[in-house]
């Protein structure tokens, strides 16, 4: 990996191991830079215990990758630092291929790069918004989690100045990047406000692709517009009926439609209200649900965040909030994240506690897995001694199940697992002077999915499992976590992949 110029924060070793039972939905939120320049708008993308955030220091681009790195494993962490020169409103992806993608602007041009396997970066794509950009607004981008379609991304960005501009669009196949394009008849009059949303509609052999973004017309409204197989871009479709648009939005596509989260009609006070709009695909939209957390005199949520989990019912919403007194001066800085579980909302803001009231900067990024784990990026401005210090970015992850280290008993010595990398089981040896109880399957999320029990084989506990979960559905591929238990609770484990 190369590293372009010395970065001032020291490379840590990020060792997930928080949880105290199966299944704990514990967090782990940590700093990761800016002691020297200021940081921020930083963007997240998550893969399998893999994660990739970039932001803006000073005017300039800079990366980090981090992942998670098991006790007894040889390999050195993957924690690297990375300097993309000048530019602004990053925006990272990955592809199901394992490509992961950055985007930002650079001056008038557009900047794509991409980085495989820990290789080096390579600018892919760069592409000129115009002579007359002045401003633009923050890029989407959407990259495929579909094992058959694992090279498609597409991106949308607002570029142009104030009395005009346009929808930028780019796609990305199997054969590489094409050229950028404008979307034509999306030509919002609000400009960098109309926040295009890139996602994927249904076509007929593959997902083709959709952007949304905010109009006015008699008031500010929701539109889109669809990329047709053979006959290109659609007319803009007006979302007349849903009058909580008009302010910053985010959109997720789900198994049954689309889930939105918008900050809505901006009113003349600095408070507001945030809401969850819903679109399926056999009933249309459902009536807007509001989300807005009293805490002040005034509220203002900011940065709504919302992701989806392809494989399941799991919706995930964030966002952050202003509170001001009764003077409108600013009171508390919060961060709200709650999940939808089938039709069930929970507030899982309080894994986030130690960060409230503190610092903390408006824009957030969020990332969703295929597993469902939320991945959260954000800047955080400390102080001390009374003075505030130049803003951090930060990151939120998903914590493990833990894995016995620490344990002051030897009675569990190893977990060994062959073959590794399996396909289509895997057997699993324990190494202990005592009985082992229990084998214990987790999920990346930290979720366990099935239960295994070994028998004494041979001078050791073995169990074989064959990548399914509790009810006999097989799981994806990717990396699990495997615990044994004796009946004193300690613990030992190693991590397997499941290569289908």
């Amino acid at each position: 990996m190369l590293r372009n110029r010395p970065f001032p924060a020291p490379l840590v070793l990020v060792l997930l191991t928080l949880a105290t039972h199966a299944g704990a939905d514990v967090r782990y939120n940590h700093p990761i830079g800016g002691t020297t320049l200021d940081c921020g708008r930083p963007s997240i993308a998550t893969g399998t215990w893999m994660w990739l955030t970039a932001w803006e220091a000073g005017g300039e681009v800079d990366s980090r990758f981090e992942g998670i790195v098991l006790p007894g494993e040889k390999r050195a962490p993957a924690d690297y630092f990375d300097h993309h020169g000048p530019g602004t409103l990053p925006e990272t992806g990955l592809l199901h291929d394992g490509t992961y993608i950055l985007a930002f602007v650079r001056g008038t041009e557009l900047v794509v790069r991409e980085q495989t396997g820990f290789s080096t970066w390579s600018t892919v794509a760069v592409a000129d918004l115009g002579p007359t950009t002045q401003a633009t607004s923050r890029i989407d981008l959407w990259c495929s989690g579909y094992p058959e379609y694992p090279s498609w991304a597409w991106l949308a960005v607002w570029s142009g100045n104030a009395t005009g501009g346009g929808i930028r669009f780019l796609r990305r196949s199997e054969l590489g990047w094409g050229q950028l394009e404008t979307i034509p008849g999306a030509a919002p009059q609000l400009n960098e406000l109309s926040f295009p949303q890139v996602t994927t509609h249904s076509g007929p052999y593959s997902p083709l692709p959709r952007v949304y973004y905010v109009d006015m017309d008699e008031e500010p409204c929701l539109k889109h517009v669809d990329h047709e197989l053979g006959s290109g871009w659609t007319t803009p479709v007006a979302h007349t009926g849903i009058h909580v648009f008009g302010g910053e939005f985010d959109v997720a596509r789900a198994s049954f439609g689309y889930v939105f989260l918008t900050t809505g009609l901006q009113p003349t006070c600095p408070c507001n209200q945030i809401s969850f709009c819903e679109w399926l695909d056999d009933d249309g939209w459902q009536a807007p649900l509001a989300m807005t957390v009293p805490t002040d005199h005034y509220d203002w949520p900011l940065s709504p965040r919302i992701g989806f989990d392809m494989n399941g019912e799991l919706v995930h919403a964030l966002w952050f909030q202003l509170g001001s007194d009764p003077t409108m001066a600013p009171h508390s800085r919060r961060l709200h994240y709650l999940q939808r579980d089938v039709a069930t909302w929970t507030d899982h803001s309080d894994e986030l506690a130690e960060l409230q009231d503190t610092g903390l900067e408006s824009h957030l990024s969020l990332s969703v897995d295929a597993y469902g784990c939320a991945a959260f990026a954000f800047a955080r401005r400390d102080t001390l001694a009374g003075v505030p210090r130049p803003a951090a970015v930060w990151e939120s992850l998903p914590g493990l199940p833990s894995d016995g280290v620490g344990d002051a008993t030897p009675r569990l010595r190893a977990v060994k697992a062959v073959p590794n990398p399996f396909n289509p089981t895997v057997t699993l040896d324990v190494a202990a002077d005592g009985p082992v109880m229990a084998l214990e399957i987790f999920d990346p999320c930290g979720r366990r999915v099935a239960d295994l029990t070994p028998v004494l084989a041979d001078g050791s506990w073995r169990a074989m499992w064959d990548g399914r979960d509790g009810r006999g559905r097989e799981l994806p591929s990717g990396a699990y976590l495997v615990r044994a238990r004796d009946a004193a609770g300690t613990t030992a484990a190693c991590k397997v992949m499941l290569a289908r």
